[in-house]
């Protein structure tokens, strides 16, 4: 029940009593469900692909900012593991990544552009792909402040609008050569891209270009964060952490959570071929 939907659990032990005939206190209902003291979960499955998104999600417990940490296998469809921590910063990032990948295999991760990802999976010995979806998002949120501007004109708002598209084509492309020669033909004429663009060119394109284009390189990558943020959109605490009052409580319905999924969406694992 708890896996389809937030009950409270008076009212889950009426739904025991009339669907079973059995009315079990609602704290032996409470002790059934909890997770213990640990502050992350884990998947009970035993194989994973090796290729995996990782992304956060802000939640607030009782006034107080939190953090959803979670690492899901982009190929299987599936959670890894999942934390509420007090913080996302380097070292926590770093710990929930080394702890939930103990024991598996680890090929790839695609995360969003936080500066201190690249670190950690270097550190980690993981290929790094950056999500593009974000990358787009960047670069279109200044396009449309340059929109919105009395600034430019509107010869140089068409301007802008011409080199976002060439720059979004770049990877629009599972082909590493054109890929690369798309982007030689915009620095080819650099100086005409308007300089808010310049500056993505300059500062994140061309040094992050091997980690925005990993997928190019193997197909099995996830070019986007997108698996995970559809499990977020499935899954999120919203309702829940105005219910649940402490990060055990919330992991407690994420466990359920993360059952039913695995159960309904995950996709089966193919053996190897010979």
């Amino acid at each position: 029940m708890l896996q389809t939907g937030y009950r409270p659990l008076r009212k889950l032990k009426k739904d025991l009593g009339d669907t079973f005939g059995i009315a079990p206190s609602h704290q032996t209902i409470h002790n059934w469900l909890v997770v213990g003291e640990e502050k992350r979960i884990q998947s009970a499955e035993s194989q994973y692909s090796g290729y995996y998104c990782y992304d956060e999600q802000h939640i607030s417990l009782t006034g107080k900012k939190r953090y959803r940490l979670t690492l899901f296998d982009s190929i299987l469809n599936i959670p890894v593991a999942e934390e509420i921590a007090e913080d996302c910063g380097y070292q926590t990032v770093r710990a929930f990544l080394k702890e939930s990948l103990r024991g598996r295999p680890l090929v790839a991760i695609t995360t969003d552009h936080k500066r201190e990802y690249k670190g950690i999976l270097d550190e980690l010995g993981a290929a790094h792909q950056l999500c593009i979806f974000h990358l787009f998002k960047m670069i279109g949120d200044a396009v449309y402040g340059a929109l919105q501007s009395k600034r430019y004109s509107y010869r140089d708002k068409i301007r802008f609008c011409l080199y976002f598209t060439a720059i979004k084509n770049v990877f629009r492309t599972n082909d590493l050569q054109i890929a690369q020669e798309r982007l030689e033909r915009l620095l080819d004429n650099y100086w005409e891209i308007p300089r808010g663009l310049r500056g993505f060119i300059a500062g994140k394109i061309q040094p992050d270009f091997e980690r925005l284009t990993l997928f190019m390189r193997d197909s099995l990558v996830s070019k986007t964060t997108n698996p995970v943020e559809n499990y977020y959109r499935q899954t999120d605490p919203e309702s829940a952490k105005k219910v649940y009052r402490t990060s055990r409580g919330v992991l407690s319905y994420l466990a359920q959570k993360m059952v039913h999924w695995t159960v309904n969406f995950g996709r089966v694992p193919q053996p190897p071929t010979t």
